[in-house]
């Protein structure tokens, strides 16, 4: 952190030796306005620039669409002007120029959802399997074909971390459940195609599925566009949903949204930034799960009647009875699996929430050493 004096009152609006802290950030590919990833990323930076005002100075990279060389170059031109306190790299996209920007610089960096291994990156990661394991539980309770479907970015490691949660989360209050999975169309795009997104949930929906969700930015809005069409189009009172991720995106489509599975990247970039002003930052990595509301579902606004519903007529509703199952995985009693490969290995039980044996802990233990070498399994 460095000291303003007077020349500098002017440009920063601060009382002479005020520390002013300055905070770079730049964005993942897909930009702002996906009303996802990115745009949590930048509700946190502007709830960290409400709370310290003239004492922070930001400035962000990437607010359109960007290449991963984009982000590259963006991450070394800013740590070659040797002036931030902290540059951020939003999502995986950035790992390789965090890592080259980093190493061998006297700069602080942080990154979400990748792991970099030097003296001056704070890596914060999410449990996104364990949030959308609710999701899946919920979307369980609510489907009257048995079909659901999630729709990813990209075919890898981090977005089926949210595949698979969904469909533990599904297979765990029915194991009879279905998931079709697929992904974004355009490759080039995975992030960025409303309408590639909205043309492979309608698929999805015809045939068979009510409930999909989307772990693919701006390409998971077309879901919503799909949903609202299918339900508008109904006429034997069949109602379809979509699971919005990372930010609350209940309200872009009212009532066709069952939930959001919540990502609180906003909140992980506002409490570094808050560290950065507080003179606390500390290099490292950070794992955010359910025990840390990292990672959670909305309270459903839209949805009223399928939260208070009681899909098993326990007298327990489903809002309630997900909230039970977010207690058990915080205990350790549910371990929810990260990848396909773990989840192909759990037997199901028809009715596992009332199973006398210790199914879910055993099995997913088991699922992590015996994942290698089977084979995927995606319906």
């Amino acid at each position: 952190l460095g000291f303003v004096g007077t020349a500098n009152i002017a440009a920063y609006g601060v009382a002479p030796n005020q520390s002013v802290s300055k905070v770079a950030i730049v964005y993942s590919t897909g930009g702002l306005g996906d009303n996802s990833f990115n745009d949590a990323a930048k509700a946190g930076l502007d709830a960290a620039k409400a709370t310290h005002g003239d004492a922070l100075e930001v400035k962000e990279a990437c607010e359109s669409s960007c290449t991963v060389a984009d982000i590259t170059t963006q991450l070394a031109a800013l740590e070659a002007e040797g002036v931030y306190d902290l540059i951020i790299g939003i999502g995986f996209s950035a790992g390789d120029g965090v890592t080259a920007a980093a190493n061998g610089s006297s700069t602080n960096f942080m990154i979400i959802d990748s792991v970099v291994d030097l003296p001056n990156v704070a890596s914060v990661t999410f449990k996104e399997h364990e949030g959308s394991f609710l999701a899946g539980a919920l979307a369980a309770m609510v489907t009257t074909t048995k079909k659901l479907g999630f729709l990813g970015g990209l075919d890898i490691p981090l977005i089926n971390k949210f595949g698979a949660g969904f469909e533990h989360g599904a297979k765990y209050i029915d194991s009879t459940i279905s998931v079709t999975v697929a992904y974004s169309p355009d490759p080039n795009n995975p992030w960025g195609d409303l309408a590639g997104g909205k043309q492979v949930a309608e698929t999805m929906i015809e045939a068979g599925a009510d409930v999909v969700y989307a772990a693919a930015g701006g390409t998971g809005l077309g879901v919503f566009d799909a949903v609202s069409a299918a339900n508008n189009a109904s006429t034997d009172g069949a109602k379809f949903y979509g699971v919005g991720v990372d930010s609350n995106q209940d309200g872009l489509s009212e009532g066709n949204v069952l939930t959001s599975m919540l990502k609180r990247v906003d909140v992980a970039v506002e409490t570094q930034i808050d560290a950065v002003v507080g003179g606390t930052w500390a290099a490292g990595v950070t794992e955010l799960g359910l025990a840390e509301d990292g990672v959670g579902i909305t309270d459903m606004a839209f949805t009223n009647d399928a939260k208070t519903a009681d899909h098993d007529g326990d007298g327990t509703s489903n809002y309630d009875e997900v909230s039970a199952l977010k207690a058990e995985i915080v205990a350790g009693n549910i371990v929810v699996v990260s990848d396909y490969d773990a989840l192909n290995a759990l037997t199901f039980t028809a009715t596992p929430e009332t199973a006398s044996a210790p199914f879910p802990i055993m099995a997913s233990f088991l699922a992590v050493f015996s994942a290698i070498g089977l084979v995927r399994r995606r319906n």
